[in-house]
């Protein structure tokens, strides 16, 4: 269920673009609210980050995604003094996966300063020319999964994904299975390489091989495909067949001779070597350019022709090929400042909205959805599509009936782009009412009316970002739900094997290693739980810094008034909702059995 920010802040984000120091303009507010707002970016930002970076599963378009990152850019700007060191803007990615090997990279990973038009371009030529007149590189921005690749005396060593552009999680055994990636390079070589490349799906063989064809509404994107095999335990091989690597950069040029024992000069000449020891390099997507125009060229002919490319890409990269010129350029904390991406805009499809419809998540905010007539974008067919919040239909004045305009943004993300067409007969457009905000302590039970956002608490509860429960998805929660087994958190706890061994799915084995999990589950710090709980407006990180400043869960319930005087404002206020929650009456019922199961 996507994160929503408020209302007035999703129409500012809407009206702004994503280079706000073309077109922002310091908004007239107290320090006090542009920190609120400036805390519930910077939480929304991570949130999309770990979506996209560690489960490869997007919540949000690019462009909205932009649209969050430039608004907090802005802020900062403007208001420098509230900018945090941790801030996303500052960082890259999201974290690495919890209990996996984590591994260093020889320099920060970082992003690539990108739009969807040919600004971020632009302001990479100008940089390039107020240095001097130089040749640029330009190549596809594959869609995959970046990796770093290190070897010692010519032997692969480590391979790790980007994670949080610092430390990386390591794949080694996984990439060694891939076709392409050269276990030991072919002498002569350095004793030290770094690579760095895009693992991504090759689209023929997925096509060949059956792999991310229709499974119900929506087509697996390569991009999902790549994540998702590197990180499996046990992949099918024919999936695994379909993954190749793009190198993209020798990480350690410098330290690098060429033919001759001649330092490297050039990005296409470390590339030349890269080939030489093995690596398989599409010099035909590597071409030089000098001028907008050549880049623009490009540009137009990937656009034309991305579907007859081996892999999903999502715009172009334009990078300096003179290695001296990049050590001039530098880099900043988030994106080299010698490169950038130019996005492509999303593939559209025009259809009809047949019906406009609210969804419940967790917390048990509504989110509208709309119905539309199924239309097939990129491969991938598509036929419900989230309009986010009531200020977004009142943006799109949309209703149902419409005639509208989507398209398939990243590649992956269905978004309504505009209105295009009424019915004739004013009557027949039915408009999408708005679901009242339910209370704070809403669906803590199950019951036919709080079926969805029940089941999405117990979902959360049990995840990753929870209790961590390992062997119960969505899927088979809905199953002990339905069988009454599950009718609120603490009945997790009371769950015996021969019970769960009695509902449809579930066998002996997998009841037993199932209840085992739950009872380790339960000797958790109550700062744990109460992240898993998944209190609206009540993010992990807060909690982790409440936990830091009160000694136990009961000291935060009775401060009331009392605050340390090391708490932020946004960590009173979440303080605040905690006690909030308690003080409900779902939430005081909630606290007393979880005290009667030692949990608390």
């Amino acid at each position: 269920m996507l994160r929503t920010v408020p209302s007035v802040l999703l129409i500012l984000l809407l009206s702004a673009f994503c280079s706000p120091a073309l077109s922002f303009t310091c908004p007239k507010i107290t320090t006090s609210d542009a920190s609120q707002q400036m805390t519930t970016l910077a939480d929304e930002i991570r949130f999309h980050n770990r979506l996209y970076y560690e489960k490869a599963q997007p919540a949000i378009s690019d462009s909205e995604y932009d649209r969050l990152f430039a608004w907090l850019v802005s802020l900062e700007e403007c208001f420098s003094a509230l900018a945090t060191a941790d801030s996303p803007t500052r960082t890259v990615g999201g974290g690495v996966g919890v209990g996996t090997q984590k591994i260093k990279h020889e320099q920060p990973m970082l992003s690539l300063s990108s739009s969807t038009d040919q600004e971020a371009v632009e302001a990479l030529l100008k940089r390039v020319a107020s240095i001097g007149e130089s040749q640029l590189l330009v190549q596809p921005k594959v869609d995959g999964l970046p990796v770093e690749l290190i070897y010692v005396a010519g032997r692969l060593v480590s391979a790790s994904t980007r994670g949080d552009g610092r430390f990386g999680e390591e794949v080694t055994a996984r990439v060694s299975e891939i076709q392409g990636f050269p276990i030991q390079l072919t002498a002569p070589f350095p004793d030290r390489v770094v690579v760095r490349g895009e693992v991504y799906a090759d689209r023929q063989l997925l096509q060949k091989n059956g792999v991310g064809s229709p499974t119900g509404k929506y087509v697996r994107h390569p991009r999902h495909v790549a994540a998702g095999l590197l990180q499996a335990q046990h992949p099918d091989p024919a999936e695994l067949a379909t993954l190749r690597l793009f190198p993209f950069e020798l990480v350690n040029s410098g330290s690098v001779d060429g033919s001759a024992g001649v330092a490297l000069r050039s990005d296409r000449a470390a590339l030349a070597l890269l080939s030489d020891w093995g690596f398989i390099v599409p010099f035909e997507q590597t071409q030089q350019v000098k001028s907008f125009a050549e880049v623009q060229a490009v540009y137009r002919t990937y656009l034309a022709n991305r579907d007859q490319q081996p892999f999903a890409m999502d715009g172009i990269v334009v990078k300096a090929d003179d290695l001296q010129l990049r050590q001039r350029l530098g880099a900043g904390g988030r994106a080299p400042f010698w490169a950038a991406a130019w996005k492509f805009p999303p593939d559209t499809a025009r259809t009809r909205v047949v019906e406009i419809r609210w969804t419940v998540g967790r917390t048990g905010r509504r989110t509208p959805v709309a119905e539309v007539v199924p239309v097939r974008l990129g491969g991938v067919q598509v036929s419900r599509i989230s309009l986010h919040n009531a200020a977004e239909i009142a943006r799109l004045d949309i209703a149902a009936g419409d005639q509208v305009v989507v398209g398939l943004v990243g590649d992956v993300i269905p978004q309504v782009m505009e209105v295009v067409g009424t019915p004739r007969d004013p009557g027949s457009r039915a408009a999408a009412g708005q679901v009242p905000e339910p209370t704070l302590d809403a669906c803590l039970h199950d019951s036919p009316v709080c079926r969805d956002q029940f089941l999405a608490k117990v979902a959360y509860f049990v995840s990753k970002s929870g209790l961590d429960i390992a062997g119960l998805g969505r899927g088979r929660l809905q199953k002990l739900v339905e069988a009454g087994l599950v009718t609120d958190l603490p009945s997790l706890f009371l769950l015996k094997t021969e019970a769960v061994a009695a509902v449809p799915g579930f066998g002996q084995e997998t009841s037993r290693r199932l209840t085992a999990a739950i009872r380790a589950a339960g000797h958790l710090d109550p700062f744990r739980l109460v992240t898993a709980l998944g209190i609206r407006g009540v993010g992990p990180k807060a909690i982790q810094r409440l936990a830091r400043q009160f000694a136990s869960l009961d000291e935060l319930l009775a401060a009331e008034q009392e605050q340390p005087a090391a708490l932020s404002a946004s960590d009173v206020r979440s303080a605040k909702s905690i006690r909030t929650f308690f003080q409900s009456p779902g939430g005081k019922e909630l606290l007393v059995k979880f005290r009667e199961l030692d949990l608390l």
